[in-house]
C-alpha cells in the first residue's frame, strides 16, 4: 500500500502555526502576489498567484504576512523526518508532500497507520496533513486530494474497483490542459473510455509516454514504485509577482531568489557543492516563458557574484523591449556530483 502525505496550505498553515493571531481567521503569505491562502481565505475566493492589491481591496480585513523561506524549509525537514519514521520509502513530491510505500508495514490496518501519521503530523510539527491510501500512487495521490483539508481516505481495492472506471481524464496526475483537450477532442473523458485502446491507438492522439500512461490506468498497472532521492542535481527558487516590466522590480525579486537558492545548496552537503551554471526563467504574462543559460567564470556560491551573472542572463531574455510584462522570475543552480570521500564505503 502507498500513502501519499500532503501538508494543507503549507506556507499558510506553517504562519497560523508559529501566529496564533493568524489561526481560524482568512490570510494569505503574499509578497505582491498571493503565494498561499489559508483555507479561510479559499473559502472567501481568494487562491495563488492574485495580485495582493486585488486581495487588499476586495477583502480588507484578509491579514497578511511575508513569505519566510527558512521557516518553511524546517518545517518540511520535520515533515520527512517524521515521514522516514514510518518506513524508509519514502519519495518526495515537494517540499511538503511525499508517497509513503508502507507495505507490510501497515499490519494490515493501513487507515490506522494513516490516521497516526496525521496525528504525529499534527502533534510533533504542528500542522494538518491530509493523507490518502492506495494501491498505486495515482489512487493514494487522489484520495489525499478528496481527504483535504486534514482529513484521511483509503482506497482499498473494492472501492478502486468502482472508482478507477469513472476517472475523470483531466483529473488524473499529469494530464495538462492541452493532452486533455486532444483526449476531448477524439471522445475520450473518463478512464473506461481507454478500455480497449492500445499504446499505438492512444499515439496517435498523445505523446507515447502518456498513451503508456494511460492504457496502465485503464488496466490497473500504474505506478506504484517508489523511488529514493539520490543527490540533488540542482536548487531552484522562483516568485511571482505582478506583471511589470520594470527593470527594479524584476532584478529585485531575482536577487531574491539567489539568495534562496545559495541558501538551499549551502544546507545540502559538508562541504557545500558550488555550481559552475546558473539558468534565469522568465514567464511573461501571455504564459510564455524564457530560459537563459550560460556558464560562470569559477565555480562559487558567492550570492553577489550569481547575482551579477543572474542580472547578465536576464538582460538576454528581452523582457524591456518585447511589450510584455512579467510575471515570474526564477533562477536553477546546476550542482556537480558529490564528491566521493575515502571513508564513503564501497
Amino acid at each position: 500500500m502507498i500513502l501519499h502525505a500532503d501538508a494543507d496550505a503549507f506556507f499558510a498553515s506553517v504562519e497560523q502555526r508559529d501566529d496564533p493571531r493568524l489561526r481560524g481567521r482568512p490570510m494569505v503569505v503574499a509578497h505582491e502576489v498571493v503565494a498561499c491562502p489559508s483555507y479561510e481565505a479559499r473559502a472567501l475566493g481568494i487562491h495563488a498567484g492574485m495580485p495582493l492589491r486585488q486581495v487588499r481591496r476586495r477583502w480588507p480585513d484578509v491579514l497578511v504576512t511575508d513569505y519566510r523561506s527558512e521557516a518553511y524549509e524546517e518545517a518540511s525537514a520535520l515533515l520527512f523526518d517524521l515521514f522516514r519514521r514510518f518506513t524508509p520509502l519514502v519519495e518526495p513530491g515537494s517540499m511538503e508532500e511525499a508517497f509513503l510505500d508502507v507495505t507490510g508495514r501497515d499490519r494490515g490496518d493501513v487507515s490506522g497507520m494513516a490516521h497516526a501519521l496525521r496525528a504525529a503530523a499534527r502533534a510533533e510539527v504542528g500542522l494538518p496533513v491530509s493523507v490518502g491510501a492506495g494501491r498505486t500512487k495515482l489512487m493514494a495521490k487522489l484520495a489525499s486530494r478528496r481527504a483535504k483539508p486534514d482529513g484521511v481516505v483509503v482506497v482499498d481495492a473494492e472501492l478502486e474497483a468502482r472508482v478507477r472506471p469513472r476517472l475523470r481524464l483531466d483529473d488524473l496526475w499529469g494530464v495538462g490542459p492541452t493532452t486533455y483537450e486532444k483526449l476531448h477532442a477524439a471522445g475520450l473523458f473518463v478512464v473506461s473510455d481507454l478500455h480497449g485502446l492500445s499504446e499505438d491507438d492512444l499515439k496517435g492522439i498523445v505523446t507515447t509516454a502518456m498513451a503508456r500512461r494511460l492504457v496502465a490506468i485503464a488496466r490497473g498497472t500504474d505506478d506504484a514504485t517508489i523511488r529514493l532521492p539520490g543527490p540533488r542535481r540542482s536548487v531552484s527558487a522562483s516568485r511571482s509577482l505582478p506583471s511589470t516590466r520594470t527593470r527594479s522590480k524584476v532584478v529585485a525579486v531575482l536577487d531574491e531568489c539567489v539568495g534562496r537558492a545559495v541558501a538551499r545548496v549551502a544546507g545540502l552537503d559538508d562541504p557545500p557543492r558550488r555550481p559552475g551554471r546558473l539558468e534565469v526563467l522568465v514567464r511573461y504574462d501571455d504564459g510564455t516563458q524564457v530560459l537563459e543559460r550560460g556558464p560562470l567564470e569559477v565555480p562559487t556560491l558567492d550570492a553577489d557574484t550569481l547575482r551579477g551573472a543572474a542580472a547578465e542572463l536576464l538582460d538576454r531574455t528581452g523582457y524591456e523591449w518585447d511589450g510584455r510584462g512579467v510575471t515570474m522570475v526564477g533562477v536553477t543552480l546546476p550542482l556537480p556530483a558529490p564528491a566521493i570521500t575515502a571513508d564513503a564505503g564501497p
